[in-house]
């Protein structure tokens, strides 16, 4: 048969497969559509359009399969999301900063965290090279918790892709305003976006043709007052409107070993209101949040979805280096991955185990403590068990 007459045969052959396919979709509400869909969808994707055969497209250029459909489609959005992170600290010495020859200490999650659409956490420090301490830290400096990382290792942050850092917590000032407006401007000069401040309240960034919204709150000095109903309120619907998807960060809850459980009611650690989370969390969805993540009690704790949101209510330390104390089990540092769809239905979510090693190193856990621990304590807290487990290639 001349080829000609054969190309012609196979363009006929796909033109009345879409026209019946079309026809088919059009015909009406049909039960078995998802499915239809779903197997139109990966034939099209898995060989280059349909009648694509041995591997080859109509045109004859060599198309590859590609093994994760929901990866594909146009409306779901992926995120890496860790706790806090502090790098390396200039205050009260340089020594408090890792060696030059360690290099980026988040090198070895940066290929699971480029995986993803997005990448967001906790920035658990001012960032500068000259702010003054503000934090009153009593006569001995060497035991003062004020967290000064300099701009070099803060560079750590973009080159692991991170596009936003939430400043909402209770080391975002211990530089007082010059930290405060030097943290803001490096992190402008990067293009990474960061809320939860009176001087920066909200942030929005587009990603695959979403809007994406961010709000944060702690019961901290400079920053959005989670124990605030009102404001938490207001503040969200002012944002609202303005994206499609809203994820708010909160750091708040009592910290260290013994409150990894989350309690219902209102938390106070020496003195200070830390806020009702399961209250504070509820209302952030009730008011339109399709994410809520929380930090603050450096150990990790359970999630639980709600009115199917996900909250996950502490993800405890990922990269703390040197000044925090890493004993088991606040050296387990979770990363976990969330997919979710342009209306905000979650998708799905796995937990990454990661330690911190050494004086403070994210490096893979192959035991995947960080998972087994959340999901303990989502079955014992909430009763989930949906909580899944990424697992290293």
């Amino acid at each position: 048969m001349p080829k000609r007459a054969k190309k012609s045969i196979y363009l006929f052959s796909f033109n009345v497969v879409i026209f019946f396919s079309m026809a088919y979709m059009l015909s009406g509400d049909r039960k078995d559509m998802p499915w239809f869909k779903s197997n139109f969808l990966r034939q099209v994707v898995d060989t280059g359009g349909l009648g694509a055969t041995n591997g080859y497209s109509l045109a004859g250029n060599k198309v590859f399969a590609t093994r994760n459909i929901t990866d594909t489609l146009p409306d779901t959005i992926s995120f890496s999301i860790v706790g806090d992170m502090m790098v390396g600290s200039s205050y009260p010495s340089a020594f408090f900063l890792p060696p030059a020859e360690e290099g980026n200490i988040l090198q070895y999650a940066m290929p699971l965290l480029q995986q993803t659409d997005l990448r967001i956490g906790n920035l658990e420090s001012a960032v500068s090279d000259s702010a003054k301490v503000y934090k009153n830290c009593g006569p001995n400096p060497s035991q003062c918790f004020a967290f000064r990382t300099p701009y070099k290792c803060a560079m750590w942050y973009k080159e692991a892709g991170f596009e936003y850092l939430n400043m909402a917590n209770n080391h975002s000032f211990d530089f007082g305003m010059s930290g405060v407006k030097h943290t803001l401007a490096f992190l402008d000069s990067n293009n990474i976006k960061t809320s939860g401040v009176p001087q920066h309240r909200f942030d929005t960034l587009t990603v695959k043709n979403t809007r994406i919204g961010f709000v944060s709150f702690a019961p901290h000095s400079n920053c959005l007052d989670m124990n605030d109903d009102s404001l938490v309120k207001a503040t969200i619907a002012e944002v609202r409107p303005l994206c499609q998807l809203l994820v708010v960060f909160f750091h708040g809850g009592g910290e260290g070993s013994g409150r990894m459980h989350t309690p219902k009611g209102r938390e106070f650690f020496y003195g200070q209101n830390r806020g009702d989370v399961r209250h504070f969390s509820h209302m952030c969805i009730q008011e339109g949040a399709d994410l809520v993540i929380g930090s603050g009690p450096h150990v990790v704790r359970g999630m639980e979805t709600y009115k199917g949101k996900l909250i996950a209510y502490s993800l405890g330390n990922f990269a703390t280096y040197h000044q925090f104390n890493l004993k088991y089990p606040n050296n387990i540092a979770p990363l976990l991955q969330v997919k979710i769809t342009s209306e905000g239905n979650l998708v799905e979510h796995k937990v990454f185990s990661f330690l911190q090693e050494g004086e403070g190193i994210p490096k893979p856990d192959t035991t995947l403590r960080a998972f087994k621990m959340i999901r303990s304590l989502s079955v014992e807290d909430f009763k989930y068990s949906e909580v899944e487990a990424g697992t290293f290639d």
